[in-house]
């Protein structure tokens, strides 16, 4: 009863997920898009067509530069020798503190990276003298807000409360930088919590392609160090501790505070609530050297059954201080900074490769990066980097259109007021600025030097730091199909999800090596609870039965039932003793979203239809070989194999989405004793990965293997088995 998504249910985590939120008055999560968006259609209407519609895009004028009050900001120093800059502003009587301190991930040590974000989490949770609740209840008394984050250069502590509390908040604020205890009970809910979410991340294809860029492009440099399972597990307390006490010291440490306050007065208010903050500054990350890149190189992430290639591009550039940064904007603006760039105009609107292509730059301490990325069908994977190349290469050797640059510099600098509109705004501006070492009046001077950048800065600098042909390509899609399209663009090293090396064969679909006689399963029913973040939801029934159809003992897996808006239902049969695919369908509803498909195996071909969620409908032809599994088959190969002797399976299956086949694995990973509302079951732990991800399964350790319990990770839906009839 496959409803996570492993092969026939690919959109349900996300229609559940977004439910979710909407009920929570969030926002659907990223998930949805993937699963909901379609594959990104042919865009070749007529040419007169075509130019109509972009005259009808067309921007109108751009109206004169709205004038920029800058607000005056000053500059002070604290007894201890933190510094503080404050921006006045007295039309609300609220105030917000922000403390920076210098060293985020980069000064991560190297076996326990993410003890930055853990120290973050744990800040607020308890103190000498107060508890987690303790501390919340009382901002919550004032109607203040506590929190912490860490970045890569720098980590933030922040409170915001009206004037009157304002001392309330300083309180608070000095009692959770200086008194951090750092409970172990709190310790594993945060790590629990981060560990859910890095998983949720690793099932991304786009945070694939960006940790696999960003490991790429600074080797051992501190950037290039990002938190994984194992090193979240390995954080102790005691690191924790240490890294605390390593960088928040007042020497480190900028306070930011913006509102309703006089320099003097906050000051002076700062001094007695963090007078007991021993001085000191910490020590500074140490930049090693990032690897340097003679030639272009591809890195090929293989995702099996991915319909679209995730790409990145880039390399790296100067640190922020970077004289001409500016330009580089404005470079960055013209090339893909919205949809007027130039690689959304040509890979969405004149090719229609893509729903969006952009460009973006990292401003850091030490060296940036630049990236130009898209995500494109499969099929126009190579045509879609060509014309991307062609667009880098085109920013050094032509010079700008006056038109092109007219409009990103008018975006730019009409933008730029909105940045600046509040007190917060202007100090965290300034603050950023300071902490990247940027001049003192580069805000000030911002809009001006964008005012001045001619077609010849633009192109001096992209001839100085936009280099295609020693940049590294990251690809995550599904090798079979784009591996070939990418020989063109440099030497390629291939991986898996999981970040191991991968070679050819290791890629290929090979036919069933194990033969499954399904003649021993007897008719039942299943009922099985739908569960969100803990809350039942709804529930899925799951029949097995048995019948003669064409002339063959056939067995019939079906489901239906759904919660939180879903509905859907299931079916496939298979030849009971030689366990060959006769036919599977499914179909799923969220309001006027639905998505179906109908396949039907016939000597060694797959046929039938797939219908998107938008609409669309494409029609399935497909060679196989031999022993592909339909969706709906994966669970009656857990009820059947025999784990005993086999403790990892592999075998061919076949996503509609994609129209190919893929290699299915189902790994055995440990055995327990869980309890669900249908019972307690001895179980086998098994990790099933393939198209659509990476899900556990606990299956009864009696045959036939039943599912009990079925999780996918990063996502908040689980399935337990409630009833069986």
């Amino acid at each position: 009863m496959s409803v996570m998504p492993r092969t026939r249910f690919p959109a349900l985590l996300a229609v559940l997920a977004a439910g979710l939120a909407h009920h929570a008055g969030g926002v659907a999560p990223r998930a949805l898009e993937a699963a909901a968006a379609p594959v990104a259609p042919e865009l070749r209407p007529q040419e007169g067509r075509r130019q109509e519609q972009r005259k009808k895009a067309e921007p109108p004028a751009a109206l004169a530069p709205k004038p920029v009050s800058f607000p005056a900001y000053h500059e002070r120093k604290l007894a201890s020798g933190a510094q503080v800059i404050v921006v006045e502003n007295h039309e609300q009587p609220v105030v917000r503190i922000d403390l920076r301190i210098r060293g985020g991930s980069a000064v991560d040590p190297r076996d326990v990276v993410g003890t930055s974000d853990l120290t973050a989490e744990l800040l607020n949770k308890g103190t000498k003298t107060r508890t987690a609740r303790q501390l919340a209840e009382a901002i919550d008394f004032v109607g203040g807000s506590l929190g912490a984050g860490a970045g890569t250069d720098w980590m933030s502590v922040s409170a915001t409360a009206l004037t009157e509390f304002l001392d309330t908040a300083l309180v608070l604020l000095s009692d959770i930088v200086l008194n951090p205890t750092f409970p172990d009970e709190e310790l594993e809910i945060a790590r629990q919590r981060m560990l859910s979410a890095l998983q949720l991340e690793l099932s991304q294809p786009e945070a694939l392609a960006e940790r696999r860029f960003l490991t790429e492009v600074y080797g051992t440099h501190p950037y290039g160090k990002l938190p994984t399972p194992e090193s979240l597990k390995a954080i102790k307390r005691a690191d924790v501790g240490e890294f605390h006490r390593a960088i928040f010291r007042p020497g480190n440490a900028l306070f930011v505070v913006a509102g309703d306050v006089s320099p003097d007065d906050v000051v002076m208010r700062l001094d007695r609530h963090f007078s007991g903050w021993a001085s000191g500054s910490a020590r500074p990350p140490t930049y090693f050297a990032p690897p340097a890149r003679e030639r272009r190189e591809v890195v090929l992430i293989h995702k099996p059954g991915s319909v679209q290639a995730v790409i990145r591009v880039g390399h790296l550039i100067p640190p922020a201080t970077y004289a001409a940064w500016p330009t580089l904007d404005v470079l960055r603006q013209i090339l893909g900074g919205s949809s007027t760039g130039w690689l959304f105009k040509v890979l969405r609107e004149e090719k229609g490769f893509t729903y969006g292509a952009y460009a973006t730059t990292a401003a850091r301490v030490d060296r940036g990066y630049f990236q130009a990325w898209a995500e494109v069908r499969n099929e126009v994977t190579d045509s879609a980097m060509t014309e991307l190349f062609r667009l880098l290469r085109r920013i050094r050797e032509e010079p700008v259109p006056a038109a092109d640059l007219k409009l990103a510099k008018d975006f730019m600098t009409g933008s730029f007021p909105i940045t600046v509109e509040t007190p917060q705004q202007v100090a965290g501006q300034v603050a950023t600025t300071r902490l990247l070492g940027r001049p003192a009046d580069y805000l000030q001077s911002y809009r001006d030097r964008v005012v001045a950048v001619s077609a010849e800065d633009v192109q001096r600098v992209a001839r100085e730091l936009v280099d295609a042909d020693r940049a590294i390509v990251v690809v995550v899609g599904d090798a079979t199909q784009i591996r070939q399209k990418l020989g063109a663009f440099g030497p390629i090293r291939m991986f898996d999800v999981e970040g191991k090396p991968v070679a050819l064969a290791d890629i290929e679909v090979r036919a069933a090596e194990i033969a499954f006689d399904a003649s021993g399963l007897r008719p039942r029913i299943l009922v099985y609870s739908l569960v969100v973040q803990g809350n039942p939801m709804g529930e899925i029934t799951a029949t097995v039965s048995r019948e003669r159809l064409e002339g063959r003992d056939v067995v019939r897996m079906a489901s239906t039932g759904g919660g939180m808006g879903l509905t859907m239902k299931s079916q496939v049969a298979f030849d009971a003793r030689t366990f060959t695919p006769i036919f599977s369908q499914m179909e799923q509803r969220a309001g006027p979203m639905r998505m179906a498909t109908e396949l039907r195996y016939e000597g060694g071909r797959i046929t039938g239809s797939v219908t998107e969620p938008q609409g669309q409908t494409k029609t399935v032809d497909a060679s196989v070989v031999a022993g592909t599994i339909l969706p709906g088959m994966d669970d009656a190969v857990v009820e059947l194999a025999d784990f005993v002797k086999t403790k990892e399976l592999k075998l061919p299956a076949f996503n509609p989405r994609s129209g190919t086949a893929y290699t299915l694995t189902i790994k055995v990973t440990g055995e327990s004793r869980i309890k669900v509302s249908a019972g307690e079951f001895e179980v086998y732990e098994l990790e099933v990965s393939g198209a659509e991800g990476r899900q556990r399964i606990y299956a009864r350790k009696e045959a036939p293997h039943v599912m009990v319990k079925q999780e996918s990770y990063g996502q908040p839906v689980v399935i337990e088995l409630k009833e069986i009839r």
